[in-house]
């Protein structure tokens, strides 16, 4: 897993999962929201929609997703749904 990312607020890390056929999917672990306060415990789950043979295609499509959820604004819209008083959900982009 990498370092905590920071980008306009939001706290994440990216890693990378290895599929049963031997592909790697990229993950996104969004841990907080710091200009709101808001954290995530255990972190908000979203995975890359494509899997790819290599894991460093994996973390690189992971960190160009968040960026792309964060930038358009539909990060806060996944991290809306998640209920204050449950885990959050495992989602798929």
């Amino acid at each position: 897993m990498t370092e905590d990312i920071w980008v306009k607020g939001y706290v994440y890390s990216v890693d990378v999962a290895e599929e049963p056929a031997g592909k790697y999917r990229g993950q996104i672990y969004v841990k907080s929201h710091r200009y709101s306060g808001r954290t995530f415990e255990p972190p908000v789950v979203i995975e890359t929609p494509a899997a790819f043979k290599r894991e460093h295609a994996a973390e690189i499509e992971a960190r160009a997703l968040a960026r792309e959820l964060i930038d358009s604004g539909n990060l806060e819209d996944r991290l809306r749904t998640v209920p204050a008083d449950a885990a959050p959900p495992h989602t798929t982009h």
